[in-house]
């Protein structure tokens, strides 16, 4: 018999009956820790703010805001899950479930099952299938594996840099700033995603602090070199960890770091998260109120996790609002998504402040959003993220392109390859 103690699996369903119904199953097998999403958006937000894989996740196939099968796509282009189960009472569903998933991906999926599930039936497949160990998945050994002194090594050896991913104003194409990605340019594990990492430093202001505070200097140090060639209207939104809000000595760190660049505040737009908002805890929301007075805009990504309302947002001094890409994905094919997308957007209006619409990925969902209210968008449409080294050269070739999308006369426009994928 399979010993599942160690084993963590998530329940994705939006029935709150059929959740506890199936979390119930999954510990009468023994499984050692059972989390649960109401949908896939709040499954993969899950995920994400877990930082390591899980063994298995168990999804219902019909659900509003993000179904099953693109919960599906999604976790496949991510090394989050090891092993997926689906299920649903309806059988072409299923079958759709079972080709859904890409060639290539890491993640096992196991089988797709009718509803409703049932004990026997879910114990004998668990016992049966070829079941993928975790140890399998790169993307969690990776990031468990990262040590302090590597990261202190890596900061020594200037391995993290900034990419750069365009935001232009949906109704001219005009290139309004860019949003920065952390990479690690590791010289033995390859390029590494900067946010895949921080997860497993949670606690750690320091390195998380020394991190951040490298890409934001290089970041001020391009936006500078970029100003003398004639772009000077363009702002760098940068994020800002959670850990380091509490910190003023990590965030007086990073104010020094984009002063010693010569880039004035107004200039830099620092990127929370919507658990900052919804938590509303007195000492970040001191601090971010001190960066503000001191001429900082300051940013929220609204993913409608955390469940943080217009009420929240307001104790925020905020100069913009990004919708998360999961809502703004194949916004225009996705016709259920439009009530989510325009429940958040209301957020943005009762504010008075403009949103930014990331994961704009084709010319319709580009109209989509700007129909809807997002005044700027970035995505794949625009460009991949870029390094500093190609963002000039990007910038003379992609103007057309970017005003014939704010025109609209581009039936199939294709984004620029920046070659940082």
């Amino acid at each position: 018999m399979k010993d599942f103690s160690a084993s963590t699996a998530l329940i994705v369903e939006d029935s709150g009956v059929q959740r506890e119904h199936v979390a119930g199953l999954l510990r009468q097998i023994g499984f050692g820790t059972v989390m649960s999403a109401n949908d896939g958006i709040n499954a993969l937000r899950t995920l994400e703010q877990r930082g390591v894989p899980v063994d298995l996740v168990l999804t219902d196939l019909d659900m509003p805001g993000m179904d099953g099968v693109e919960l599906i796509q999604q976790l496949a282009k991510r090394r989050w899950v090891a092993n997926l189960i689906a299920a649903s009472a309806n059988q072409p569903r299923l079958q759709e479930a079972a080709r859904s998933l890409p060639p290539g991906s890491a993640m096992r999926v196991l089988a797709a099952i009718p509803k409703p599930v049932r004990l026997e039936a879910l114990q004998e497949l668990l016992q049966d299938a070829p079941m993928l160990a975790l140890d399998e998945l790169e993307r969690g050994v990776v990031a468990e594996s990262i040590t302090a002194a590597e990261i202190s090594a890596a900061l020594a050896a200037d391995e993290f840099i900034p990419l750069y991913a365009p935001r232009v104003a949906l109704d001219s194409g005009h290139l309004v700033g860019v949003a920065v990605q952390g990479r690690w340019r590791h010289s033995l594990r390859g390029n590494l995603d900067v946010a895949s990492i921080l997860p497993a430093l949670a606690g750690d202001r320091d390195t998380i602090g020394s991190i951040l505070l490298a890409l934001s200097t290089r970041a001020a140090f391009d936006l500078h070199g970029w100003r003398d060639m004639g772009l000077s209207a363009i702002r760098l939104s940068l994020p800002l960890p959670a850990e380091l809000l509490e910190d003023l000595g990590q965030l007086g760190r990073l104010v020094t770091g984009i002063q010693e660049q010569e880039v004035k505040p107004g200039s830099v737009c620092w990127e929370i998260s919507e658990a900052v908002v919804a938590a509303c805890a007195p000492e970040p929301l001191h601090n971010i109120g001190r960066l503000s007075l001191r001429g900082f805009g300051m940013g929220a990504v609204h993913c409608g996790r955390y469940e943080a309302n217009a009420r929240d947002f307001a104790c925020f001094p905020l100069s913009e609002i990004t919708i998360d890409p999961l809502f703004v994905h194949e916004a225009a094919q996705r016709s259920h998504r439009r009530p989510l997308l325009e429940g958040l957007l209301a957020v943005a209006r009762k504010l008075g402040i403009p949103a930014c619409a990331d994961g704009i990925e084709n010319i319709e969902d580009w109209a989509v959003m700007r129909e809807m209210g997002c005044s700027t968008g970035q995505g794949p449409l625009i460009a991949a993220p870029m390094e500093s080294s190609v963002f000039a050269e990007w910038y003379k070739e992609s103007r057309e392109r970017l005003r014939d999308c704010a025109a609209h006369r581009l039936s199939d426009a294709v984004p620029q390859s920046a070659g940082t994928r």
